[in-house]
């Protein structure tokens, strides 16, 4: 079985960031859970067929949504290292994701990501219906292919999760 070291060696090394966020390192009791979370983590943000980048600003999109200062503190700090420009990040604190720097697609793919977390805040409003199809024209906009839909709508899951997890935790962002 997996240690939890071995995991935190993982997370440091294939992040890129020169630290391991803490909603990992509380897990370092539940390697199993760990490597779990982990394993999602890994799988949807830092493979597949759309860049990291985007998905990172999908995570902060979501945050926004869920009022999650923690998820939004790590992956701005993570977006700076991978060199997104500072105007981007000063328009995506301010929760301005339509960045004429971005491309369409970009843009696209954010848009549906704001539609997503409003859709599922409507789940329990009788305005459901509409914002449901609000949403999958949103994603139809994307115009990404099969692979690609899959993978951002499976990256807004597992942000919507990830800022759950945080927020219930009451994580403090000044301490990443």
């Amino acid at each position: 079985m997996a240690t939890a070291q071995k995991f935190f060696n993982e997370i440091e090394q294939e992040l890129g960031v020169g630290m391991v966020p803490r909603l990992f390192k509380l897990l370092e009791d539940q390697p199993v859970l760990l490597g779990h979370i982990w394993g999602q983590f890994r799988m949807v943000v830092l493979q597949g067929s759309l860049p990291r980048i985007i998905k990172e600003m999908v995570g902060l999109v979501i945050a926004t949504a869920t009022h999650c200062d923690y998820i939004r503190v790590v992956h701005l700090h993570s977006l700076s290292i991978q060199g997104v420009d500072e105007r981007t990040l000063k328009l995506f604190r301010e929760g301005n994701y339509t960045a004429t720097e971005l491309s369409s697609a970009t843009r696209a793919a954010l848009r549906f990501a704001d539609s997503s977390a409003e859709t599922r805040a409507a789940y329990v409003t009788e305005a459901w219906p509409e914002s449901r199809a609000q949403t999958a024209k949103a994603l139809a906009e994307t115009d990404l292919d099969e692979v690609e839909t899959a993978e951002l709508v499976l990256t807004v899951a597992l942000f919507e999760q990830l800022c759950t997890i945080a927020n219930l935790l009451v994580l403090d962002p000044s301490q990443p």
